[in-house]
């Protein structure tokens, strides 16, 4: 007889432990289910699971506490994480600990299911930390307090009260049937439907709400009038009229089908010849960070030379020698000519395609730590970067102290 395949769910809500039961079971697997991390550890003393599915966000011990228990004791055991806390920098934190997915709630069953089949056939590969990289990691910290009187210190004794086991306040809204002026028709409050004195004729000749039909109507003629060549790129999905309309009109005038912005060349000159000509303040730097910043080379790779001489300013003032490229030949020039201990690397590079230059960082230099830096940020790329090594994700705008606080991270895990 085949044994099935058992998978392990570890959520506080034992609704969702019941509905992941139930969506794996239908395809033969041997779904056990706990409600905390301390009661699975027992349950893997006693039984040898295929595959972990965990939450993040629990009382007591988080889950990514319990994944790095887990990955150190049972490091055979597939893992794959799921939370309605969904960030860049937890799913970045998760694959380096060792977990080969990472799935925001709410999820689809199929959207369940592809995973857990890559996972437990071996299709997804497990992130390469270092033990000093995931010592290193902070993972206790997780913004969602458990502690009721904790909840009511910062906001009241009502709110806290009204939150859920996941931290999600209860809805305690009368059912809108009882509401004042609710059209069952339309299934909402509405104005019109007080005016008439409670019968929508127009509705009940259709059958339809007459305001909810309109809106239809209406992006619908939008969507067919749209004209493409007024579109903004894919991931700025809008057209220059709504553009400007928010911006100004100058902004507009140079911006590309790809949603960049770029100035005609005079004005580039204009702005360089000042920018030279402002001579910054020698920050006074102590000869002992002058001989460690001699060994902690850094290249940043961003199109935005904006975006470079500003991080080049943040990082030298604490000593650290800086590189810069803009464009992927430069890049890929720098990154065969010289060993940088650190690259802070943007993933949308015009010519560059994914991932690219992220892999061709840890085939040529595979000591090498990077950072990346995004206008982009997503949960499916941070993800990426993290099982090809990116040891940190800033999304783009960050701080001065964003950026040196994940440089000095970077250069611990490299002394």
């Amino acid at each position: 007889m085949e044994t099935k395949t058992k998978i392990l769910v570890v959520d506080d809500e034992e609704k969702i432990c019941r509905n992941v039961e139930k969506i794996l079971s239908k395809d033969d697997y041997d779904v056990s289910y706990a409600l905390n991390a301390d009661d699975a550890l027992e349950k893997m003393a006693k039984e040898s699971y295929s595959l972990l599915i965990s939450d993040i966000i629990m009382p007591g011990m988080n889950g990514l506490e319990f994944v790095k228990l887990v990955k150190n004791q049972w490091p055979l055991t597939k893992v794959i994480m799921f939370t309605a806390y969904a960030s860049t920098d937890t799913a970045l934190k998760a694959i380096r600990l060792g977990a080969l997915d990472y799935i925001p709630k709410p999820f689809t069953p199929d959207e369940l299911r592809l995973p857990v089949e890559l996972a437990l056939a071996g299709e997804l590969t497990e992130a390469s930390a270092t033990e000093q990289e995931i010592e290193a990691m902070n993972i206790i910290d997780i913004d969602s307090p458990f502690d009721t009187d904790e909840v009511a210190k910062y906001t009241d004794e009502a709110y806290a009260k009204s939150l859920s086991r996941s931290d999600i306040p209860v809805d305690v809204a009368p059912r809108p049937e009882l509401l004042e002026n609710y059209c069952q028709l339309g299934g909402m409050v509405c104005e019109i439907f007080e005016k008439v004195g409670g019968t929508c004729k127009g509705g009940m000749k259709t059958g339809n709400c007459p305001q909810i039909e309109a809106r239809k109507r209406k992006a619908a003629k939008k969507t067919q009038g749209s004209d493409p060549s007024k579109l903004i790129g894919i991931d700025m999905p809008f057209d220059y009229e709504e553009v400007a309309a928010v911006t100004g009109p100058e902004f507009v005038q140079y911006v590309d089908r790809e949603g960049y912005a770029f100035l005609p060349y005079d004005q580039l000159k204009k702005n360089a010849a000042r920018f030279m000509a402002e001579k910054p303040e020698p920050t006074p730097i102590h000869r002992e960070i002058v001989e460690i910043a001699a060994q902690q080379d850094i290249l940043i790779i961003d199109d935005e030379v904006a975006v470079n001489n500003n991080i080049r300013k943040i990082l030298a003032r604490k000593g650290y020698q800086v590189d810069q490229a803009v464009n992927k030949d430069e890049a890929l020039e720098k990154i065969n000519q010289r060993d940088y201990k650190l690259v802070l690397l943007d993933l949308k590079i015009p010519g560059v395609q994914g991932l690219e230059l992220l892999r061709a960082i840890r085939e040529e230099r595979p000591e090498t730590l990077v950072i990346i830096i995004t206008g982009y940020a997503s949960i499916e790329t941070a993800k990426e970067t993290a099982r090809l090594g990116a040891v940190a994700y800033l999304p783009k705008p960050f701080t001065p102290s964003e950026v040196r606080e994940a440089t000095e991270k970077a250069f611990q895990l490299a002394a």
